[in-house]
């Protein structure tokens, strides 16, 4: 079957997009993949909002569909396809950050494209980084996509054993990308905040971490400017960083509420 999406990534990512188009069409209109999940959660942030609500959903599974062929074509993509695609709005931040000479955290969340997001800081900084991540339950496309993050030159964590590691390495200069916006795990570590106007609390690993190692955090905020095209910008957090990001986010998602993962039970608890 990795034959099959190796095959589908030679095919230019404008034919990609045809083919996402009509699984869109089946997906949206037949399977309604987690459909009630995805109602249930904009409902909550828009209540009394059905046409919203309906034009999200629809603009969700048309932008979910296309990342997932986007996420098959990094199996063929080179550094340049990618800078073609990505706009970087301060580049300089990038430049200065190779000079680091301490660890860097980025955190972003399940918005726009994280994949592609992954990439472009790999090939950028050619250094140690390391992605958090929880393995699938699917051996196959758990698989699948370690094969594609690690293509660029990221090495994968697995987050029940991320922050140990972090602390052992701690006098390393290694980058640490997270994406933070889920639901946490240990409910005995969390910040609770506003967040969409819901109460919702969010792990505060990030920031605790960063201040054992004495690293510097930034938020990714990676923006689709059309389809195929994005833009990212870092933010430098310095202080609050749990409370700081979740504002951040927020702002990221609420200028185009279609690219966030909405599939997710985020306030299943």
């Amino acid at each position: 079957m990795f034959y099959l999406f190796k095959i589908l990534s030679k095919f230019s990512i404008e034919k990609l997009y045809v083919f996402s188009d009509f699984i869109y069409y089946i997906v949206y209109y037949f399977f309604s993949y987690r459909k009630e999940i995805i109602e249930k959660n904009l409902k909550k942030v828009f209540p009394n909002k059905p046409q919203k609500i309906k034009k999200i959903r629809k603009n969700f599974y048309r932008h979910f569909i296309n990342i997932i062929f986007e996420t098959i074509k990094l199996l063929d993509f080179s550094e340049q396809n990618l800078k073609k695609r990505i706009h970087i709005i301060n580049p300089e931040i990038l430049t200065s950050l190779k000079k680091n000479k301490k660890p860097i955290i980025i955190i972003s969340g399940h918005y726009a494209n994280w994949e592609w997001l992954l990439a472009y800081i790999c090939f950028f900084w050619k250094k140690n980084i390391y992605a958090i991540y929880k393995p699938l339950t699917n051996k196959f496309f758990d698989t699948l996509i370690l094969k594609i993050r690690t293509k660029f030159g990221a090495k994968m964590l697995e987050k029940k054993y991320a922050g140990k590691f972090i602390l052992k390495n701690s006098k390393k200069e290694n980058i640490y990308f997270i994406l933070a916006d889920q639901v946490p795990e240990n409910l005995n570590n969390v910040h609770k905040s506003s967040f969409l106007k819901l109460t919702t609390s969010f792990s505060t690993g990030v920031e605790r971490l960063s201040l054992k190692i004495n690293a510097t955090v930034f938020y990714a905020d990676m923006k689709k400017i059309k389809k195929g095209i994005y833009s990212i910008e870092l933010h430098k957090i310095s202080n609050n960083i749990t409370e700081n990001y979740i504002k951040k986010l927020e702002k990221t998602i609420l200028k185009a509420p279609e690219n966030w993962l909405w599939s997710h039970n985020r306030w299943k608890r």
